[in-house]
């Protein structure tokens, strides 16, 4: 099978789902449902917005490869082939043959109750009817059969519901509509999704696609005129979405006319910009500022969460006497502001505390923890990152998990009455993450957030931590504890936080500046790393240049790891490998919950072609990777596709991790602004290695921070809130 091969396969596992796509097996079959071959077998991995409906067993798919990696695997005595294939393009068949038909009713679990032989009864009698008939739900001709109870009938109903989208998911088709984003769009309007869009297909941006793709698709195929209403308001919204791929979640019509200009004629900006939106699309507040309708629900709920609990403190003598018990062992006095945190976090329903490195905010939470516990409260910490989540886990013997993980398992392990989530590397959160973790927690309970504001904007739109510390109850931890042998980290990071350049004496045995020209930094980076590899991490700003981590990993592989055993497998018959090597550190760059990988995940390759693991899908592994845990996992062939080089990484990729040492190239970048080069450094937990001239490091210092650009509507909610608070409460009082 090649690149844009055609075949058809009977699902035999439905796999697991990875960050944006769907991984399944199957074996390919003939027209009658009957094995092509027993020697073969396949594994799908299929982005979302491909799938019609989700992967099921027995179901029949029709796949297009983009890709395809083959090789041998050996299972008991017998030597299989597993074919690896990236769709292009798939398309769910409809059993139209008995044996087919029985499979699919059998295997899938949405027809509960119904076996072999009832099954073959139904195809035998319906034929191609059945799909008529459980379309219109006619429960009548299915009493009819032999067998069939209201119960088996009405199991066969629900289970088709899943499947009735089908037709109308053939009319998206007929556009170029992706399968994934019609099925969004029919999850979301229904049995009226094809009217929708027709009648304003300006709906599509919605769901994912731009623009200029539904423009084509509108002005083509449907009676859309160059200044209809619809399509004025689809480019203000498609505008709206640019602006938030920035960061931001409120904007002026100022900030949108040069956006809306790339997609209408400038006659039509201003009458679009005019363009109320009744609907669904995005808001015109009072203040006359364009907010996407999903930012505004969502800054609109936290800030209401938010006020009501910083409206009431609670505190008796069970806080008091907690206090004490969690203070009673303490070998080191806490500072006043350390001490003013902890109670803090104690009597406020919702606070933060912040502070930078070295001002003890893990010795803090740490005393915070221990006196909720002894209130015995259900106690949740969590972090953005695995890595972060794990430190949580170390360095206060309270298990944490990260954020993603708290979503996935809250409905098996749902909070108790009494509640507090702990928010570590807080600065990392944005505006999506936390109105999930308000939508789906009751108004009682607690949030400590605990991080550093001076840190990098989260990813995605919104501030949070930015926004919100010193509007609701926060404390400031601002006091280094500087000890005796100090790395003098600390103190270096303040320097750069305050936009001062540190001065010459700062520089220690710790901290060193390596200066060098742009075009010698690769080669000193390497040297430096090759040196002491154990405990560094080398941390860049870009993927591309000569400072960047693409040719920072070609390099140090070359020079530090060039006779490690390469990853092979075969690809379309022929031998294949990719550039990494046993022993090459590597990361993960995408979600697999199901493998327990996150994004983010480092670890070392090992034991290439000699890999004695499995997965949970029982295929055989081409090497072992040891993550930074210590646990060892199976490289399967779904995983290839997931792991890069990670001698060096970007710090997004290390934000809310720490390492014994990093190494930082450093060059006349804009991205290196002085949140940049703060949070870099602060990685650091004893070793700083800066790599380029002075002038380049003074220059990201005095950057300002992108943070202080991104627009946001939270703080001005949160505000808003509280006076309403506040003057309730007066009038109650008076």
């Amino acid at each position: 099978m090649k690149k844009g091969g055609r075949i058809i396969l009977r699902v035999t596992s439905a796999g697991h789902e990875t960050e944006d796509s769907h991984v399944f097996r199957g074996v390919a079959v003939n027209g009658e449902g009957d094995n092509v071959t027993a020697r073969k077998y396949y594994v799908v991995d299929a982005k979302d917005v491909l799938l019609p409906v989700l992967p099921a067993l027995g179901q029949i798919w029709k796949i297009t490869a983009e890709q395809v990696k083959e090789r041998v695997v050996t299972r008991g005595k017998a030597d299989l082939t597993e074919v690896f294939i990236t769709a292009a393009h798939t398309r769910i068949i409809l059993p139209e043959t008995e044996n087919l038909f029985t499979r699919f009713i059998q295997s899938d679990n949405a027809f509960s109750g119904i076996g072999e032989r009832l099954a073959r009864r139904i195809w035998i009698r319906l034929g191609k009817n059945v799909y008529d008939i459980l379309e219109t739900k006619d429960t009548e001709k299915l009493l009819d059969i032999t067998g069939i109870t209201e119960k088996i009938a009405a199991s066969l109903i629900t289970g088709w519901d899943k499947y009735e989208n089908l037709k109308q998911i053939a009319w998206f088709e007929k556009y170029n509509i992706p399968q994934g984003i019609a099925r969004s769009v029919i999850k979301h309007h229904k049995v009226d999704s094809i009217r929708a869009i027709e009648n304003d297909p300006y709906r599509l941006i919605s769901f994912g696609i731009d623009f200029p793709t539904v423009d084509k698709i509108a002005l083509q195929n449907f009676v859309i005129l160059e200044d209809s209403y619809v399509r004025l308001r689809g480019a203000v919204e498609q505008a709206l979405n640019i602006r938030s791929s920035m960061g931001h979640t409120v904007s002026s019509r100022y900030d949108l006319i040069p956006l809306v200009e790339k997609f209408l004629p400038q006659s039509l900006v201003t009458k679009a910009l005019q363009v109320t939106n009744e609907k669904t699309a995005y808001i015109i507040s009072d203040d006359k500022n364009y907010h996407t309708v999903g930012h505004w629900i969502m800054e609109q709920v936290i800030s209401r969460r938010f006020s009501k609990l910083a409206a009431k403190k609670v505190w008796s003598k069970h806080y008091d006497w907690a206090l004490t018990a969690a203070l009673s062992n303490q070998k080191f006095m806490l500072t006043g502001s350390q001490l003013e945190a902890v109670k803090s976090a104690l009597s406020e329903r919702v606070s933060v505390i912040a502070g930078g490195a070295g001002t003890g905010k893990t010795f803090v939470l740490n005393i915070i923890l221990r006196a909720y516990k002894l209130l015995k409260t259900d106690i949740r910490p969590m972090a953005l990152s695995g890595r972060a989540a794990r430190r949580i886990t170390e360095t206060t013997g309270f298990p944490a998990q990260t954020i993603a993980g708290f979503f996935k398992n809250i409905g098996e392990q749902p909070l108790g009455e009494r509640a507090l989530i702990v928010i570590d590397e807080a600065s990392m959160i944005d505006l999506q993450t936390m109105f999930k973790l308000v939508s789906i927690t009751t108004k009682d309970v607690r949030f400590l957030l605990v991080g550093d504001p001076n840190q990098l904007a989260p990813i995605s739109a919104g501030l949070v931590l930015h926004e919100i510390v010193n509007v609701i109850p926060s404390v400031t931890l601002d006091i280094v504890k500087r000890q005796k042998e100090s790395s003098g980290i600390p103190e270096f990071t303040r320097y750069i936080v305050d936009g001062r350049v540190p001065v010459p004496e700062m520089f220690n045995r710790n901290i060193i500046l390596h200066s060098c020209r742009v075009n010698d930094i690769g080669r000193r980076v390497t040297a430096l790393y090759k040196a002491n590899p154990k405990g560094t991490q080398i941390i860049s700003a870009m993927h591309s240049g000569l400072a960047g981590v693409d040719i920072i990993n070609q390099t140090c592989q070359e020079v530090c790891n060039s006779t490690g055993r390469k990853l092979r497998f075969s690809f379309n018959g022929s031998p294949h490998y990719l550039n990494i090597r046993e022993n090459d550190p590597v990361i993960f760059v995408k979600n697999n919950w199901d493998r327990g990988i996150q994004n983010g995940t480092l670890g070392t390759l090992l034991n290439v072609g000699m890999s004695s693991l499995t997965s949970s899908l029982d295929e055989v592994s081409l090497a072992d990777i040891e993550l930074y845990t210590g646990e060892h996992i199976p490289l399967t062939l779904d995983l290839l596709d997931n792991i890069r080089l990670a001698y060096g990484i970007t710090l997004h990729k290390a934000q809310g991790s720490q390492f014994e040492r990093i190494i930082v190239p450093v060059t006349n970048n804009n991205m290196m602004d002085n949140s940049w080069i703060y949070t870099a450094l602060t990685r650091a937990e004893t070793k700083i290695e800066i790599v380029g001239s002075l002038s380049d490091f003074s220059r990201a210092i005095a950057r300002p921070s992108a943070s202080f650009y991104r627009q946001t509507h939270l703080k001005t909610l949160l505000l808003a809130e509280l006076e309403k608070s506040h003057q309730s409460s007066t009038t109650e009082t008076s």
